[in-house]
């Protein structure tokens, strides 16, 4: 059965996990970016194009090469928490949690009972496909997993107190680009009402005893964001890698003209 290293890593506070998300099958891309030093991966299901079986392919890929595996479902419906699950996800990140109800939602959805309601199958991969004891099963799992749910519109940030008072949630994710919008600031990431935002995203959850992520988009974005009190920071691998062949083949250019 699993160890959540990042769960671990979140209560040691001692340091900043790094994530990259990444929303195309590839396990060769998870392994890279394992290898490379991100402590979580992200198959990320909400905008990406992937198969039930890419998703656990690329858990067992993470896994394999020492980083957590978290799955971006596409919505808090239970049914999509569970087949991340069971595919063997250490976690899930659930956009768009507007109402506590929502929140309260996902947290059933993702623990077994007592806490939860998530359906118990121990033929899955999540139960090593029935081969532990049942009961060890359940706690463990309940134990490990990870629920992080996404504050990204103007509907969540009047329920913030509410949403972030559910027990059973561990990290509370920022979009800053979905929450610019909503706000009706266009993707200005940086506009003053939308850092404003998640200021008071930040100081509710510290309250709260809940962590704190945060997405940006390079490694000067995400040492900012450690120092302005993040407890977790996430990249998109596109960004990464569209950053690190734009920089290539300009210095290339450069140096033959």
């Amino acid at each position: 059965m699993f160890t959540n290293s990042f769960k671990q890593t979140l209560a040691a506070g001692q340091s900043v996990p790094q994530g990259v998300f990444i929303g195309f099958p590839s396990t060769q891309m998870v392994e890279m970016a394992a290898y490379n030093g991100f402590d979580v991966i992200v198959i990320d299901n909400e905008h990406g194009m992937l198969s039930d079986e890419n998703v656990e392919h690329m858990v067992i890929a993470a896994e394999l090469a020492g980083a957590t595996p978290l799955v971006r479902v596409v919505s808090s419906v239970p049914g999509d928490i569970l087949k991340a699950m069971d595919r063997g996800a250490h976690g899930v990140h659930v956009p768009q949690i507007d109402t506590r109800e929502l929140a309260e939602q996902v947290v059933a959805a993702v623990k077994y009972p007592p806490y939860g309601k998530r359906g118990a199958a121990f033929s899955m991969r999540a139960a090593r496909y029935g081969t532990v004891p049942i009961r060890d099963y359940l706690q463990h799992a309940n134990e490990q997993s990870l629920v992080c749910v996404h504050i990204e519109s103007e509907k969540a940030l009047t329920n913030l107190e509410r949403i972030l008072s559910v027990k059973g949630i561990d990290v509370v994710y920022i979009g800053p680009t979905d929450l610019s919008v909503s706000l009706g600031y266009e993707g200005q990431i940086d506009h003053p009402e939308v850092l404003k935002a998640s200021d008071l995203i930040l100081s509710t959850a510290k309250r709260y005893g809940v962590k704190v992520g945060i997405h940006t988009k390079d490694a000067q974005g995400a040492k900012a964001r450690k120092e302005w009190g993040a407890d977790y920071v996430g990249l998109t691998a596109t960004s990464l890698i569209n950053q690190a062949f734009s920089d290539h083949t300009k210095q290339v250019r450069a140096q033959t003209i």
